[in-house]
């Protein structure tokens, strides 16, 4: 949670937002801090600077420097020129897409192609039966995980996720009948 006792004047809905992304980064496993940031990003109508970051969250210079690089990284922030302005400004990406495809790219990608070599090699110095037929488990759902990361990233760009939500929430002609 963003510290309450500043004079940042960071509002009620902002600090929402804040949570609600701290919250976000935290079931995927990264720091409550790229959270923090991507979320003041977000809410924010204009661009920020590093040193803009740090005075409303009250972070570490090398906790906020830390944030934006992985965040640029994934593609959840842009870069914006502020003429007579010298420092790196940001905002917020909205697109789920490109900050899905980034993730994806930066910490998925890798750690599926560490996990599909490791189950090979260990299963041809492995003599048991048992570990044989769960590392080739592995394998398979490994192959299967790279399988579907293109359907993924292009599934969160497409309208299909919207028509798939009207589909499950939208009564169907039999209840519209009342039967």
């Amino acid at each position: 949670m963003v510290k309450q006792n500043n004079s940042s004047n960071i509002s009620p809905i902002e600090r929402e937002l804040i949570d609600y992304f701290v919250n976000a980064a935290q079931s995927f496993g990264l720091p409550k801090s790229y959270g923090e940031i991507y979320g003041l990003y977000f809410a924010s109508e204009q661009p920020l600077a590093l040193d803009d970051v740090i005075e409303k969250l009250h972070l570490s210079k090398g906790s906020v420097s830390q944030g934006i690089r992985f965040l640029k990284s994934i593609n959840a922030l842009n870069s914006v020129y502020l003429p007579g302005d010298r420092r790196d400004h940001y905002t917020a990406e909205t697109s789920l897409r490109k900050i899905a495809d980034g993730f994806i790219k930066e910490r998925i990608r890798p750690q599926l192609g560490n996990s599909t070599e490791r189950p090979k090699a260990l299963k041809e110095s492995q003599r048991s039966s048992h570990l044989k037929k769960q590392l080739r488990t592995l394998e398979s759902w490994s192959k299967k995980g790279e399988l579907i990361l293109p359907f993924v990233t292009k599934f969160l760009g497409t309208n299909e996720a919207h028509k798939i939500c009207l589909l499950y929430t939208s009564p169907s002609p039999r209840d519209q009948r009342g039967s």
